[in-house]
């Protein structure tokens, strides 16, 4: 049961219809729409927003509308998915509390009987900073964790992550291997259909070593090399982390290698939400939710724009990298424990349907897919999406501008799903004019 579930049946008792429906029904709430106390997935409406306008003429649920009209048992909504009726609802209020009970149609055009409970949402406090020490850690994606924290948007949180192996910041195992996550942090008033909003203030290293597998991952490599190399054995390359000179070098480097030192560029390979439905992932995936991205872009200064697809949001974040090539090549960064603060921001009712990215200099999209092509085509896609969304650009706008400032990073391609970044610069967008 989710956290929003928990709270919603709290704060909500089922009560008989009333014949009187107070004035102040119109606004916001949030609502759990269930059949037979269960979330079906086939419904067009299960968690979420819905939006009562002023009068309770009108409504709407993301992209589903509904006429309104008032009747002496409650508050008849009619629902209209792209053009066609989708059910019915009545909504009775009491106590600013809101039931209800009616039928949608599910995927195969079945009127299903439903319930809805709804509060509305908290007010809004004054923004805080937050440190939160982190005791517990998952190794899953997963709207059925308890949240470590619940925080509003404008919260700033100061915590710290794991090295991928499990370990802390003193080199002591405090988890499993395989990415452990910090979280999951819930993000009040943050339902489905939303955008959360990740600034990630700092990212720093917290200790001075770091590892790395000492060969290239199988799936980045031609069969015939790998059969060159499979008398060679596997392990790691240890790295030193120098934080004030910002720079890592080899510990016990070949003699070939033994000047060769990176400039450190620390990195989280885990941001995510929970994903949609009921799945639950393994913390070395990665989709629309983002996830396992392991893009070098997902670093200090940055802020990480991720559909929500549960109430709450979910937010877990883990898998420092000091420094990361493109492509994650050995299947692992430098890798290592993290010191990370982040901010929390929220957009309502939209989002792009997978991870974007912002930094100073340019605006990025993350594509994944279970193919490198299949991963450019979604990143291209969704790149163009955003641009006429954004800039109204019809695709005859949007051909040029792409085919003159694109640029692509190969993020991740030795995972379950690779990740293309498909990267545009502020300055070219700044000549479009609006």
């Amino acid at each position: 049961m989710t956290a929003f579930v928990r709270s919603i049946g709290a704060a909500v008792a089922i009560i008989a219809a009333s014949p009187a429906l107070a004035a102040d029904i119109s606004g916001t709430w949030d609502v759990a729409v269930r059949e037979a106390g269960a979330r079906n997935f086939y419904l067009p409406m299960t968690d979420g927003r819905l939006v009562i306008e002023p009068g309770g003429q009108a409504a709407h649920f993301n992209a589903l509308t509904f006429a309104a009209s008032r009747g002496a048992d409650g508050l008849h909504l009619a629902c209209m998915a792209r053009g066609k009726p989708c059910g019915s609802l009545v909504l009775q209020l009491s106590d600013d509390r809101l039931t209800g009970k009616g039928t949608l149609n599910d995927g195969d055009g079945l009127a299903r009987p439903v319930t809805l409970q709804g509060v509305r949402p908290a007010p809004r406090r004054a923004p805080r900073t937050i440190d939160f020490a982190p005791t517990r850690f998952h190794n899953v994606y997963s709207p059925a964790i308890a949240p470590v924290l619940h925080i509003q948007p404008g919260d700033t949180v100061h915590t710290r992550t794991l090295d991928s192996r499990g370990y802390d910041r003193d080199g002591t195992p405090r988890a499993p291997r395989g990415n452990p996550l910090t979280g999951p942090f819930y993000i009040e008033g943050a339902m489905p259909g939303d955008t959360l909003v990740v600034h990630l203030d700092r990212v720093r290293t917290n200790r001075d070593s770091a590892y790395q597998s000492n060969l290239i991952a199988s799936s980045a490599l031609e069969a015939g090399y790998l059969r060159s190399i499979a008398h060679l054995e596997g392990g790691f390359t240890q790295w030193k982390l120098d934080a004030a000179a910002g720079t890592a070098s080899i510990v016990d480097p070949s003699a070939r290698m033994s000047g060769y030192t990176v400039r450190l560029s620390p990195m989280l390979g885990c941001v995510g939400v929970a994903p949609p439905r009921d799945e639950v992932l393994g913390s070395g995936h990665l989709g629309p939710f983002g996830g396992n991205m392991d893009s070098p872009e997902v670093r200090e200064g940055a802020s990480l724009y991720i559909p929500v697809f549960q109430p709450g949001a979910l937010l877990f974040l883990g898998d420092g990298h000091a420094q990361q090539g493109d492509g994650e090549l050995p299947g692992q960064g430098l890798e290592t424990s993290m010191d990370v603060q982040f901010r929390v921001d929220l957009i309502p009712g939209k989002a792009l349907g997978q991870p974007r990215l912002e930094n100073a200099d340019s605006v990025m999209i993350m594509g994944t897919g279970g193919t490198l092509d299949a991963a450019m085509k979604s990143a291209t896609t969704q790149m163009s999406r955003w641009l006429a969304d954004t800039y109204g650009l019809t695709p005859h706008d949007i051909a040029p501008l792409l085919g003159t400032a694109m640029q692509y990073r190969i993020a991740e391609v030795v995972d379950s799903e690779f990740n293309v970044v498909a990267k545009i610069s502020k300055d070219a967008l700044a000549r479009i004019r609006k």
